[in-house]
């Protein structure tokens, strides 16, 4: 596709119903994305009832491929120049008003836009999707251990794939981020009606942390099976689970994504509020603080200290944050520090009295300046860009790498979810 003049066009993904991501007879058809130049490698929405064949699985040319060759190649009788082909070419363009799934990337959108994702399936509902694609995953974990047993052989494709599978996980969750401080996008020229950039609703951002507070910041469970970690490693796991939820949270607090937050409540009308987003995500990580006696486990301490961290690198870190970002974490990190102070004698053992009263003293140096660590001399403008991901680069709002257009797919779980429908 690229010899044909094309771009990789990442909102095609999002284009589809999840509906029709699961249709056999419409992916057998048009496939799970309208275009090859989408990094959507495999249907991992696709449920086992679905019956989609092994080869729809994968991505193939769309019809936003073959309209887009149209578009470019078609010949125009009559045009002897290309101010001669632009009436034609701009009616043309006009079937992605009716027809949703031949609309391009946004320009100027970024990563502002949740369906404008790459490794993404079925993202024009995210919840959903992820939701859909977890439960995928809790089958091939269970799968793990029948497959990668071989007489006399170590365990190197266990913990392969095993860590793949966390990584997988850990994206699709990353997917979910994108509803918070997002913007559904179309583009549009003038004479077209409406709008290019509509707020995601409010309800659906605050879903989407709702979503996160209950999937991506609790540990997940089908992966810590000691039948599997046991063959693995002595120990390591928890490092690997606290990284990958230290990434969703980075995603959400990401300047760029929090400079929106702010844009929307001020020029959007009934929308997210910075204040209320912080504070669903601190209630749901530390949801325990809201019992009358209470326990905080090894996994669930772990997810605490990486919502510190974050915010830690926001409030102090070597680029500083903006105005509002700096000041409403600075409110968010004096409030929990007293909900702490208020609960903390309800703490029913002594691993959780020890680790309130750690995060405690880690909040007092985060508030503390003379624990800040020094500005490089020539410091840059707010944190974490917000551009289009482009290859061998990682993208701190979405939490993700684009590693390039020749990277392996996790093609192992892809044959893993075909043998469960045979």
């Amino acid at each position: 596709m690229y010899t044909l003049g094309f771009q990789h066009n990442m909102k095609a993904s999002s284009l589809y119903t999840l509906d029709q991501v699961r249709d056999r007879d419409w992916v057998k058809k048009m496939g799970h994305t309208p275009t090859l130049m989408d990094y959507s490698r495999f249907n991992y929405v696709a449920q086992p009832e679905d019956g989609i064949d092994l080869v729809d699985l994968v991505p193939k040319i769309g019809p936003y491929d073959k309209w887009a060759t149209m578009w470019g190649y078609e010949p125009i009788p009559g045009a002897r120049t290309p101010d001669e082909e632009k009436t034609t070419l701009d009616e043309w363009a006009r079937a992605q008003d009716a027809t949703s799934y031949l609309r391009f990337t946004t320009a100027g959108g970024g990563t502002s836009d949740p369906g404008n994702l790459t490794e993404a399936v079925g993202d024009a509902n995210a919840v959903e999707a992820t939701r859909l694609g977890v439960k995928n995953l809790e089958r091939v974990t269970a799968m793990l251990l029948g497959a990668t047993t071989e007489e006399g052989e170590p365990w190197n494709d266990l913990t392969e794939l095993h860590t793949r599978i966390l990584g997988q996980w850990a994206t699709e969750m990353n997917h979910v981020t994108a509803l918070v401080g997002g913007f559904h996008s179309q583009q549009k020229h003038g004479g077209q009606p409406g709008v290019r950039f509509e707020p995601v609703p409010r309800d659906a951002q605050a879903g989407a942390v709702t979503f996160l507070n209950e999937q991506a910041l609790h540990a997940p469970s089908f992966l810590l099976r000691p039948e599997l970690l046991r063959r693995m490693e002595p120990a390591g796991v928890m490092a690997r689970v606290k990284a990958s939820q230290k990434r969703v949270i980075a995603s959400l607090m990401n300047a760029a994504r929090f400079d929106r937050l702010v844009e929307q409540a001020a020029i959007d009308g009934a929308a997210y509020t910075p204040v209320a987003f912080l504070g669903d995500l601190r209630t749901g990580v530390w949801s325990e603080l809201a019992s009358r006696r209470f326990t905080i486990d090894a996994f669930r301490r772990n997810t605490q200290r990486a919502y510190l961290e974050v915010m830690g690198d926001t409030l102090n870190g070597r680029t500083p944050a903006g105005d509002d970002l700096r000041a409403f974490v600075r409110g968010e990190l004096q409030t929990l520090d007293a909900r702490i102070g208020a609960v903390a004698s309800s703490a029913g053992d002594a691993e959780t009295r020890m680790h309130l009263a750690d995060a405690r003293d880690q909040i007092a140096k985060m508030l503390d300046p003379k624990f800040a660590p020094a500005q490089p001399a020539t410091a840059a403008g707010g944190a974490g860009g917000d551009a289009l991901d482009t290859l061998d680069t990682f993208d701190p709002e979405t939490g993700e790498w684009s590693l390039g257009c020749w990277r392996d797919p996790m093609m192992d779980l892809l044959m893993s979810l075909a043998a469960i429908r045979r």
